[in-house]
């Protein structure tokens, strides 16, 4: 081999073993966009996810049709949107909730479930135990999606 050589070849050799460990330690840039679930009804979920939670419409599929089959809704507050989709009329799945649900952030979780409850869902309150605990209410839409409200503890 050549003199100097085996010096630069180490030298790459190292750079590339850099290189790739880097490359196994950068973050993600993936971000949730959007949650998407088969809806019986789009028009009534639509209002429901309104009234009960303050979501808005931001766009459809097909944008110039009469008979959308997908809404996209946005959350007061940002965050991932929910798309409400009914693709056919073949009947829901049974026990959807029990593989998810669906979770809002809110500063006023007792003012959503009391909303919720006037939409028709039952509400139900976990308590947590401790001083400051956080307000967690449970419930389902519609088509029996569970929703989960979120309220973090005060601040001291």
């Amino acid at each position: 081999m050549a003199k100097g050589f085996l010096p630069l070849l180490t030298i790459a050799a190292v750079a590339i073993a850099i290189v790739a460990l880097a490359a196994e330690h950068e973050k993600s840039d993936a971000a949730l966009a959007q949650v998407a679930i088969n809806v019986a009804d789009l028009e009534r979920s639509e209002k429901y996810y309104r009234d009960v939670l303050g979501f808005e419409r931001v766009w459809q599929y097909p944008p110039d049709s009469a008979q959308p089959m997908e809404i996209g809704l946005v959350a007061p507050g940002g965050g991932a949107g929910l798309v409400l989709s009914h693709l056919s009329d073949d009947p829901l799945p049974e026990g959807k909730g029990s593989y998810g649900r669906i979770i809002v952030d809110t500063a006023n979780a007792n003012a959503l479930a009391a909303r919720a409850e006037a939409a028709g869902s039952a509400t139900r309150f976990v308590t947590i135990p401790g001083d400051n605990p956080p307000t967690i209410v449970f419930f389902r839409d519609p088509d029996g999606y569970e929703i989960e409200l979120y309220q973090a503890p005060s601040l001291p």
